[in-house]
């Protein structure tokens, strides 16, 4: 049994912009669950219980709505974050999942997709390791990937061979049939999606290897620049990858994005015997090392990403910390 129940573990807040671009296609941007959503932003993570009972919510305001469905069908890549852009900027539909299911710690905590080949058949499969979703949250995950399938390869027509829930089966099946167009399976003992491998082959349309590069290394730093993978640890350093893509690279921005003060933000760092100063100089300079190898890259590019106001800040910095010139690193690892 998993320490931790899927209801504790995280998602982006990323998704809360789902919710919201819905609510405002309906012209209801005046319901308390609108106002409820604006207070998400996309460096912002919630828990499993909230997403569920924002879903819940959303299908309590439309009644005759499939909500789950309905959402999934609407996913753009600004609503996965960085995962979103990375997977579209991959070349084949085969990275693209890969990608997906390396850095899909961006988008949620808890049972991770495995992808496994069966002869002609491609199944992309959730554990339940931390405990159920909800059959809404299922829905917006499963019909999302059909989606983002279709988007990435330009493709409208693409159809899975079957699909799979553990839910048990809804009264109304007929809408499942018409989203997926393939046999639909319930009370199934894991979610999943199934897929001719010839869809492995497919292009990506959008198909950026210079972009995708560079996205790969802000994914790598997310999850892997601070020692500790889980918990508090893991949610400090996407909030400071976050905090500095939005230029608010201070302790304020990333106690508010971790929904914590500032003084719970440096107790919670000193019982672990960190300091918020040292973590940010560090990953900084491990993402400014990446960045300087990338000659495409100016330095006052590599400073905006960083979240620096101006070049001479990131150089005082980087020169601080490495006791070179970002000029006369680039110099030495070029020799």
């Amino acid at each position: 049994m998993a320490a931790l129940q899927l209801a504790e573990l995280q998602v982006s807040g990323d998704l809360a912009g789902l919710l919201r671009d819905f609510i405002r296609s309906e012209g209801d941007i005046h319901c308390e669950l609108y106002a409820q959503l604006q207070s998400f932003s996309p460096s912002s993570r919630i828990s499993f219980g909230q997403w569920w009972a924002l879903l819940d919510r959303l299908q309590q305001r439309f009644p005759r709505r499939h909500i789950g469905l309905d959402l999934g069908q609407r996913v753009q890549p600004a609503h996965l974050g960085m995962l979103g852009y990375l997977t579209l900027a991959s070349d084949t539909v085969a990275e693209a999942l890969l990608e997906f299911q390396r850095y899909q710690g961006l988008l949620h905590d808890g049972d991770k997709a495995s992808i496994e080949l069966q002869g002609e058949r491609m199944i992309l499969s959730w554990s339940a390791n931390y405990g159920p979703s909800t059959r809404l949250s299922d829905e917006v995950l499963v019909g999302g990937l059909l989606r983002f399938l279709r988007l990435m390869t330009g493709r409208p027509d693409l159809r899975p061979l079957a699909v799979n829930f553990t839910f048990a089966q809804p009264d109304d099946c007929q809408a499942y049939i018409d989203v997926f167009g393939a046999p639909v399976g319930f009370a199934q003992s894991c979610t999943a999606l199934e897929f001719p491998t010839a869809y492995l082959d497919l292009p990506v349309s959008n198909s950026d290897p210079g972009l995708k590069l560079l996205l790969e290394r802000q994914a790598q730093a997310a999850l892997a620049v601070l020692p500790d993978s889980e918990g508090f640890i893991q949610g400090l350093r996407k909030a400071l990858l976050r905090a500095m893509q939005s230029g608010r690279a201070n302790s304020a921005q990333v106690a508010a994005t971790l929904n914590m003060s500032e003084r719970t933000l440096f107790r919670r760092l000193s019982e672990q015997g960190l300091s918020f100063k040292v973590i940010l100089a560090q990953t900084r300079t491990q993402l400014a090392q990446e960045y300087l190898r990338d000659k495409r890259l100016t330095l006052s590019e590599i400073a905006l990403l960083l979240g620096y106001s101006e070049q001479s800040a990131f150089n005082r910095a980087f020169k601080r910390e490495t006791g070179l010139s970002p000029r006369r690193y680039q110099q030495q690892i070029s020799t």
